[in-house]
């Protein structure tokens, strides 16, 4: 019953998305005036003041009029401006067949000005009030000035009290609609433009942390080839060595290039979209080993040991994208951050339906005092071991993008002696697999091999 009610006066006044808020103004109070003039009618006649209804009977089908004309017709600002000027003229008509200063003439004046003012643009403010104060002015200026001009129609005190109290009802019904539209508008808007706020915001966020994986996710593979071209440019090399490290370099290159091309691809999806995240069956090692094919230059020029020993079989449900970038990431920070000549080791553990990913390095450790705030935002960022410099947002993603996956990042770290990362994620089931990424699975001697092959990512 209330739904239909709503439904119905949603209907008459117009809705929100097509009508303009001065126009639905406008419908409410002229509906409250068409529902509330007959009731006018009916006090006036107990009263005994038959003439005032020969004006509130004109009002009533100015008001029906000017309703339709707006509401049915579009033409809000044509009916508007009859309908204040109609209502003006037999509001001065009816101060002086209904008692003059001591009727309700002027406290519906006061209402009239209220709804000019709601309805007509800022701009007009002055002039519409200078209207109002004009005629009612003029009109107390005659009363003054002419006292058996306007008499006391009322044949009993309590006549003068009943019409003053339905008038005053009346008011404050219609200024009630009124300042409702208003306020509701007035909040309406400012949670809209919240809303934008917050929206623009995180779109804001979400370009900065995507910028930030492509400047991060490109620093290794470009510092690995700038390696090869400085020992290109400065060094005497024999032709097996600069055919070997012009192979390297070609390789890196389009590495480089693919990864560059599918980063891009990825970054417009979600910049287009929002960060989504796609559930999918993936195999841990193909995965690891597909993102080793990215980071191997850069731990071979700093003689960096990788060593990869994670079951074939181990399959997780993870985001293919993010899950490469939050794995690209760990192992571009244990090679930033171990010695030359150290070692890295990759391997995988599963417990009770969890697949664990876990990357140590033999590295320089992690201070204790920035352990305890290593994935937040404003973490600093520190030079790694030959000076490589960070952007200080790789841990703060791996955390976000993890987390985003349904999985878990920890570590331990021991100052001096090294890091160990651990991705934990869900074992890969039949069940709320949205797809699946399928591919030729990679033994352990075959990582160096795709180091010089196009990865798939």
């Amino acid at each position: 019953m209330i739904k239909s009610i709503k439904g119905l006066h949603a209907k008459l006044i117009g809705n929100s998305a097509d009508t303009p808020l001065q126009a639905r103004i406008f419908h409410e109070v002229s509906l409250i005036a068409m529902i509330g003039l007959p009731l006018a009618v009916l006090v006036n006649i107990v009263i005994k003041v038959p003439l005032a209804n020969v004006a509130l009977s004109a009002g009533w089908m100015v008001t029906a009029a000017m309703y339709i004309n707006s509401r049915y017709f579009g033409r809000l600002q044509l009916s508007f401006i009859i309908f204040s000027a109609g209502t003006s003229l037999l509001m001065a008509f009816n101060y002086f067949i209904n008692s003059g200063i001591h009727g309700p003439t002027l406290i519906l004046y006061l209402l009239s000005l209220v709804f000019t003012l709601s309805v007509m643009p800022t701009r007009q403010y002055v002039f519409w009030m200078l209207i109002n104060v004009g005629i009612v002015g003029g009109l107390l200026l005659v009363e003054y000035y002419n006292r058996g001009f306007v008499k006391v129609t009322y044949a009993k005190r309590s006549d003068l009290f009943l019409d003053t109290a339905t008038t005053y009802i009346c008011v404050v019904v219609c200024m009630g609609a009124v300042f409702s539209y208003l306020i509701n508008s007035y909040q309406r808007e400012k949670n809209n433009a919240l809303a934008a706020s917050l929206a623009l915001k995180d779109a804001n966020d979400s370009k900065t942390r995507l910028l930030s994986i492509l400047s991060h996710d490109l620093r290794s593979p470009l510092n690995s080839i700038a390696s090869f071209l400085e020992m290109l440019h400065e060094y005497e090399l024999s032709p097996d060595e600069r055919r070997f490290l012009e192979k390297n370099l070609l390789n890196e290159t389009k590495n480089t290039q693919v990864l560059l091309h599918n980063l891009l691809n990825w970054t417009k999806s979600q910049m287009d979209g929002g960060t989504s995240v796609n559930m999918v069956r993936l195999n841990l090692f193909e995965i690891v080993s597909t993102c080793l094919a990215v980071q191997q230059a850069a731990a071979d020029i700093k003689t960096v040991t990788i060593g990869v020993n994670i079951d074939p079989s181990a399959e997780l449900t993870a985001d293919l994208d993010m899950l490469k970038l939050v794995i690209r990431n760990l192992i571009n920070n244990a090679i930033k951050f171990t010695l030359p000549g150290g070692n890295i080791q990759i391997y995988s553990s599963r417990d009770s339906g969890r697949v664990r990913l876990h990357i140590m390095d033999n590295g320089v450790g992690i201070p204790v005092a920035r352990q305890g705030n290593l994935f937040e935002l404003n973490a600093a960022s520190t030079y790694g071991t030959s000076n490589e410099k960070g952007v200080g947002l790789g841990l703060n993603l791996c955390k976000e993008y993890t987390e985003m996956q349904k999985g878990k990042i920890s570590f331990h770290s021991v100052p001096g002696s090294g890091t160990t990362f651990t991705l934990e994620f869900p074992e890969a089931n039949d069940e709320g697999i949205v797809g699946s990424h399928t591919g030729n699975y990679l033994t352990t001697d075959s990582s160096k091999e795709l180091a010089s092959q196009t990865p798939q990512i």
